[in-house]
């Protein structure tokens, strides 16, 4: 047996052994239990419930092997490892599912669901009953493999959550990360304090309105929208998910993101104002708890101690990020704090309620989890930290000895985009595809070889900004979450993304029979080129999401048609040129069309040297970024872009001799819903020995339309008439956030992405 194209499991298993032979479903008349234990007669149930409509294996569960059995075996030998598990389905019309543990159990019915047709999924009959003889001997990569929700900003009942938690057990992963309060709603019921769900759970509804561009609440105005969860339904949803091997993590932010309980207990805020629940984005101006009030302890050692009760979990989760620390600043209690416990600022203040909380929740036998911002100010070695704001965070603490879970928004943000903006959904922003979550590697390779243990796993995170229903949360995560289960049971590069596709396609049949929504994901043509200095010349890439779809593409502007270039490898272009690329599936015309203009110019190939450095978060393409002849979207995140946070850019080009100068354009990307302005100005110097610089050009520049729509604007200096070596370009930012502006005075972006000189 070694053939394996007639298995689509996914996540593709770690060993497979496959024939040409089958067996009949409708062959199998009894279970045989080998040790009797409960472990084996709840693995048996999942058979039973599963086959109900074709077989009459619902009540023969055997004392004894006879023919045509599923023979279930559960040891806790340690024979195979945590999760392993053995499933072998033989000629002899017999299945044989062993493992050591319960969970390995649960993950060779999982294999074994997938093997059988997707119309058992609703106790359907189906045309063939068939499945193939093979051998499947399986074991994950990463022990820890969870999706997130956020049910603050949007409310999912019980009957939603379980049917998410179906959705991660399909797929093998084993944690539900649950996002139960956050500035716009308290989502869980605590008995002491029964405010909480009485006025912090509901707010004005403004489900109308852009999420980053909601009307303030008007005077009087009642709360309508909102929800929250008793006690029992959370135990009753704990129990849910631990009958199918996933652990509930709980998130109960803090300091920051804490506005609503203010509804409720305003003495608990800095400023002792009662809030109304916010409907939309109003971060950073929102207050946060009091760092100075011992009442603020109380009431979360309080809340915590109820939520240790409901939650067997050995994590409890406590956010810690983006806490703004303007109120402390001004807070007499919390200026009080720093001065007697002898901290040297806000920073400080906020390690120092963090270690408070921590102490806390080691006293009742839990482990802290929280965002990378925890890391500010040290922490005790049992704390995870869950690094989102790239790999960097998850690189400090992993060689810090903390244990590591990597979310990047780079690869695992899942309210993001993941395709054009123009034929989807509205989303919070930014573009991750199916094709970027699958090249996920959670383990950095600048992270030191013996700290690579600490990164235990990573997740998917779905924020609910723009997730007003569950059909809407099960688009954004389908199929993604696929995507990345694969990365995470399987490993990083074991698989390629083409197998996974077409095994993709088998699945996306049962996502159907479950009624489960997915998103058909990005039918655009991703258009790469690198610039070759030696050449002079551009060498160009096109890929798609959906491999084994024609590409056709033009060099001249124009829309491909059925009879344009056939793309087949790459190619050179040696002059200016937009190409244009659609997908051509089964001859039709495109869903859409990509285009990418590559502009060759004197600055191509030529050095850059930053007298103000990008910001590490947005570093584009590298040092060649503003010069490699190649325009951004209006997407800041298309590898394009350098952002700038809360500084100006300047950068000095380097043409390698004297050149004589006509005209330089310099582009930057507005966009005011995610804190991306144009410059207030820009300043062109000339330099022949990159020490002295003159004949100073500046333009002014004034945002035209306030919160209007993404665009590329661009900056233009004709009839220079310069000779000259080195060339500076100043963009001088507006570095924070103007009063008109939701996030007044927060530090904001200046972005570019190409500086052409000719």
């Amino acid at each position: 047996m070694n053939r394996q194209n007639n298995i689509n499991i996914i996540p593709k298993p770690t060993h497979i052994e496959s024939s040409a032979s089958f067996i009949d479903l409708k062959s199998l008349k009894n279970i045989y239990l080998h040790n009797n234990s409960i472990e084996e007669m709840n693995c048996a149930k999942l058979f039973q419930d599963f086959l109900g409509p074709i077989t009459e294996i619902k009540n023969n569960i055997e004392k004894e092997i006879k023919k045509n059995s599923i023979i279930i075996k559960y040891d806790n030998s340690g024979f195979l490892g945590p999760e392993e598990y053995l499933l072998q389905v033989n000629d002899d019309n017999t299945v044989f599912l062993h493992s050591s543990t319960t969970s390995g159990l649960f993950y060779g019915f999982q294999s074994f669901r997938q093997l059988c047709p997707p119309e058992l999924e609703k106790n359907q009959i189906p045309e063939s009953t068939t499945i193939p003889v093979c051998k499947i001997i399986d074991r994950p990569k990463f022990p820890y493999r969870g999706m997130h929700l956020d049910v603050s900003r949007h409310f999912f009942d019980v009957s939603f959550i379980k049917t998410y938690i179906d959705m991660i057990a399909l797929h093998k992963m084993n944690v539900f990360h649950w996002h139960l309060t956050d500035d716009n709603g308290w989502r869980v019921e605590i008995k002491k304090y029964p405010e909480l769900i009485k006025k912090s759970a509901w707010r004005v509804d403004r489900t109308g309105q852009p999420w980053k561009e909601q009307s303030p609440i008007l005077k009087n105005e009642k709360p309508t929208y909102g929800g929250y969860y008793t006690q029992e339904e959370i135990r009753e949803v704990v129990r849910y998910a631990a009958e199918k091997n996933i652990m509930v993590i709980p998130e109960i932010e803090m300091p920051g993101h804490t506005s609503e309980v203010f509804a409720a207990y305003p003495n608990l805020s800095c400023n002792n104002d009662t809030l109304p629940v916010q409907p939309g984005t109003y971060w950073p101006t929102v207050d946060i708890f009091c760092a100075g009030n011992n009442d603020v302890f109380s009431f979360l050692e309080n809340v915590l101690s109820e939520i240790v009760e409901l939650f067997p979990s050995p994590y409890i989760h406590i956010g810690g990020d983006e806490a703004e620390k303007t109120f402390w600043k001004t807070c007499p209690k919390c200026q009080d704090r720093i001065k007697n416990e002898n901290l040297k600022n806000e920073e400080e203040l906020q390690s120092y309620f963090i270690k408070r909380i921590e102490t806390f929740i080691l006293s009742k036998n839990k482990k802290l989890v929280g965002w990378d911002e925890i890391l500010e100010g040290g922490l005790a070695k049992s704390a995870t930290v869950m690094s989102w704001r790239g790999m960097t965070g998850g690189i400090e603490a992993a060689n810090a000895g903390h244990k590591v879970i990597m979310c990047p928004t780079s690869h695992c943000y899942f309210d993001y985009y993941q395709a054009s903006p123009n034929n989807s959904p509205v989303a919070f922003g930014g573009l991750v595809t199916l094709k970027k979550v699958y090249s996920f590697n959670p383990i950095p390779e600048k992270l030191k070889k013996e700290n690579k243990k600490n990164i235990i796993g990573a997740q998917g995170n779905l924020w609910t900004e723009y997730v007003q229903t569950p059909e809407r949360a099960q688009y954004r995560v389908l199929p993604r979450m696929t995507a990345l289960s694969e990365v995470l049971w399987s490993g990083p590069g074991v698989n390629t993304y083409e197998d996974f596709f077409h095994r993709l396609n088998k699945l996306n049949n049962r996502f159907e029979k479950l009624g489960w929504t997915v998103s058909p994901g990005s039918f655009t043509v991703d258009i790469k080129g690198t610039y070759n200095k030696d050449t002079a010349s551009t060498k160009i890439w096109l890929s798609s999401e959906k491999p084994g779809e024609k590409i056709r593409y033009t060099l001249d502007g124009t829309k491909p048609h059925k009879t344009s270039i056939l793309y087949t490898q790459p190619f050179f272009i040696k002059e200016s040129k937009k190409v244009t690329a659609g997908i051509f599936i089964e001859g039709e015309s495109p869903v859409e069309y990509s285009d990418q203009s590559f502009i060759f110019h004197r600055a191509m190939g030529k050095t850059v040297e930053y007298i103000t450095l990008h910001n590490k978060k947005y570093p584009g393409n590298g040092k060649s970024t503003l010069i490699n002849g190649i325009k951004g979207s209006i997407d800041f995140s298309d590898g394009s872009w350098q952002g700038w946070k809360g500084n100006n850019l300047e950068i000095v080009i380097d043409l390698k001799q004297k050149t004589n100068i006509d005209f330089i354009v310099s582009s930057f990307l507005e966009d005011h819903s995610s804190r991306i302005f144009l410059p207030k100005k820009v300043v062109l110097s000339f330099s022949n020995d990159g020490t002295n610089y003159s004949n100073l050009l500046h333009k002014n520049i004034s945002t035209v339309v306030k919160n209007g729509q993404s665009n590329r604007f661009e900056v233009s200096f004709t009839n220079i008439d310069q000779r000259a070596r080195y060339v500076k370009v100043k963009g001088v930012g507006q570095k924070v956030c103007p009063e008109w502006h939701p996030a007044k005075g927060g530090h904001c972006w200046l972005f570019s992405d190409e500086i052409i000189i000719n």
